[in-house]
């Protein structure tokens, strides 16, 4: 486009992505969400349930009602998009109204995929491909319908045939599978199942178990050449070849696998953890682009059925490109074309509101990590006032963490709030949900309960890989180690040193006798014990006496457990934070040093009040992980990560501050030293 005016400047054109969306400021006028006195208060009685939902979605399919304003039929500045959230927040009925609105397109054929032949190869026959826009395979020989594959090709907000969405395959439909991948030159591969879930097989594993493995489907040989696991996905390099008459190999390429583990069926997973998933996924495709000269293919993107989940993630990744490259989000157009495109699609409201979510997140934390070799003039900086806001960037960021912490009622801690289990807390207002607590599976008596006030906690590479919990107190003694016990803790972590003979903390391990009893059926038998500056390193067995009648009756037989208990001592009670960071990060070393022999479980780390100081060492560790693996700190995720399952955790500023703090000691003095 030209400036008009003749000696007028000649603007820079546009790119040839963002053409199709030139008239863009044109639309966001016309998409302005201003909601009218009357349109108010119909959404209230709407949301309160004294107005007819099928009434006013009729209402709201013509254009010149004032409903259907609140709807935005086109693109949405991002600068406006918080304001459309904070409406839906007031309104959440609008989601509702947005969705079946959208959801209403005209159906396509579906001929192919409804044959005889085909419908085997379908797992879910709600979401199928449409005719106009199925991928088409290459006929094997003379077979018929072997030009089927369960996939479509969809288009981003600024790409046509950006994807490939498909079920997640089958044992029937593995090589026709690859073939598509093969054929259509797949650039990467989302997957966002298990393989198996909820008592169910939601997708075949359709790569080798390991890299010794070499496998085959149909004329396509594949082999794991890399994996790399972190919290919530899998990274896998596959490499895939051909061969000749002669065996020797004839082509051959590398694809990239992104598989997200913790999306369960039905569900949303949580925001944060999605948009990292999707920062790493582009990233490599982003290298892919530059390096092939953008000849790669479309992304492939999978859930079990190719439904639900698959729209999401598409839903995602097509606004967050449309705003990288326009600065403006079109949620609900993208809807109405994905479901154009093929039928599932975002399959109900709870998931068209979780598009929306991530995206709001997306706008208010922003990038929020950076490469370590930043990281000292990056705490300078943060350390700076604000003149507007009179906050340093630390506060500031704290305090977005703290907005967005989720808040969880009574009813989703129930377990902790049963009459039985009461005792069991150290403050009533620091339980765990039912929903992010470890279960104690051992019977102990009738008296014993499956509850102890703990919580799991994911760390950057594993799920789950902590467990935060409180000082015992004397009647749930018996319950902390059978936590400890029944999760097959590698390591126990103590964070404080109580005065000793301290009736509010009593002692829960065998300090110099060689065995002492906790509870009916476990005891605990000293095995060694060392002393460094700071810290005091155990190691104990752990026996379990069986007492349950239909357990003796069937002969079973406890194991014997091995942990390690780790205590800094240079934490005094009362204090935000230790004395020492270069012993805190030394018990950090020895604790991964020991967890790399045994190869198990979680790590429990004992807070005195289930809140303090462990929120530290979790997200910490993490942080350092992510360091060691990527050459990245990201403080602020490793603490909204940490606080997911209990709010309370990183409990202050001091406590946040000194996760950068410990970060920034463990690169200057222990990152790349070899001993």
């Amino acid at each position: 486009t030209s400036g008009g005016g003749g000696g007028g400047k000649q603007s820079k054109p546009r790119s040839r992505s963002s053409a199709r969306y030139d008239d863009v400021e044109k639309q966001q006028r016309k998409s302005r969400t201003i909601v009218s006195i009357p349109n108010t208060i119909k959404l209230s009685m709407l949301n309160s349930g004294l107005l007819s939902f099928e009434r006013i979605k009729l209402e709201a399919r013509d254009a010149n009602n004032s409903l259907s304003k609140t709807i935005p039929m086109g693109p949405i500045d991002i600068r406006h998009f918080l304001k459309l959230c904070d409406l839906r927040r007031k309104f959440p009925v609008l989601y509702k109204l947005e969705f079946q609105t959208a959801a209403k397109v005209e159906t396509n054929t579906c001929r192919h995929a409804m044959k005889k032949n085909n419908q085997e190869k379908n797992q879910n026959p709600k979401c199928i491909p449409y005719d106009y826009n199925r991928v088409v395979l290459e006929k094997l020989g003379g077979l018929q319908d072997s030009d089927y594959v369960n996939a479509s090709y969809v288009d981003s907000l600024l790409k046509p045939n950006a994807y490939i969405v498909t079920q997640g395959p089958v044992e029937e439909t593995v090589n026709a599978y690859w073939r598509m991948v093969w054929q259509e030159n797949i650039s990467a591969i989302v997957m966002l199942t298990k393989t198996f879930d909820f008592a169910k097989v939601m997708c075949v594993q359709y790569w080798p178990p390991n890299m010794e493995v070499h496998e085959t489907y149909g004329d396509i040989h594949i082999n794991i050449v890399r994996e790399e696991q972190l919290a919530n996905f899998h990274i896998r390099t596959f490499r895939l070849y051909k061969k000749n008459e002669q065996g020797e190999v004839s082509d051959e390429r590398l694809i990239l696998q992104f598989h997200y583990t913790e999306w369960y069926s039905h569900s949303c997973p949580f925001s944060n953890a999605l948009l990292e998933f999707r920062r790493r996924v582009r990233l490599v495709v982003g290298n892919i682009i530059k390096d092939e000269d953008d000849m790669r293919g479309p992304i492939l993107v999978h859930c079990s059925d190719g439904g639900g989940r698959s729209g999401v993630y598409m839903s995602i990744d097509a606004n967050l490109e449309l705003a990288e490259e326009e600065e403006c989000f079109n949620v609900f157009g993208y809807l109405k074309k994905l479901r154009q495109s093929r039928k599932g699609l975002v399959e109900n409201v709870e998931q068209y509101k979780f598009i929306y979510d991530t995206l709001e997140e997306h706008i208010i934390c922003g990038k929020t990590w950076f490469p370590v070799s930043e990281l000292s003039d990056r705490l300078k900086a943060k350390a700076r006032r604000n003149s507007g806001t009179k906050m340093n960037e630390y506060q500031s960021e704290y305090d977005q963490i703290c907005k967005q912490t989720p808040r969880f009622t009574i009813g989703d801690c129930a377990g902790g709030h049963r009459a039985d289990n009461r005792e069991k807390n150290r403050d009533v207002l620091c339980v765990p949900p039912d929903n992010f607590r470890p279960y104690l599976t051992s019977f102990q008596g009738n008296a014993f309960t499956d509850y102890i006030n703990s919580v799991f906690v994911d760390g950057y590479t594993k799920p789950r890989e902590y467990i935060v919990t409180e000082w015992p107190m004397k009647h749930t003694l018996g319950e902390f180690w059978s936590l400890v016990y029944d999760q097959e803790c590698s390591a126990v972590v103590v964070l404080c040193q109580p005065p000793s003979q301290s009736q509010q903390y009593p002692s829960f391990w065998p300090n110099k006798s060689k065995m002492e009893k906790y509870g009916p059926v476990f005891s605990v038998h000293y095995v060694m014990s060392k002393s460094y500056t700071n810290i005091k390193q155990w190691e104990f067995k752990i026996n379990k006496k069986i007492v349950s009648l239909t357990e003796m009756m069937a002969g079973v037989k406890a194991p014997t457990r091995t942990v390690q208990l780790f205590q800094l001592t240079c934490w005094p009670m009362g204090h935000k934070v230790p004395s020492s960071t270069n012993s805190l990060v030394y018990l950090m070393n020895m604790v991964e040093i020991w967890r790399n022999k045994v190869d198990y479980g979680p790590v429990c780390v004992v807070s005195p009040d289930g809140r303090s100081r462990a929120g530290v060492y979790c997200a910490a560790n993490a942080c350092i992980e992510q360091v060691i693996q990527h050459g990245e700190v990201d403080v602020f995720q490793a603490v909204k990560t940490v606080r997911r399952h209990r709010p309370q955790l990183v409990e202050n500023m001091t406590e946040y501050k000194y996760c950068y703090d410990l970060v920034l000691h463990y690169v200057l003095h222990f990152l790349n030293k070899k001993d």
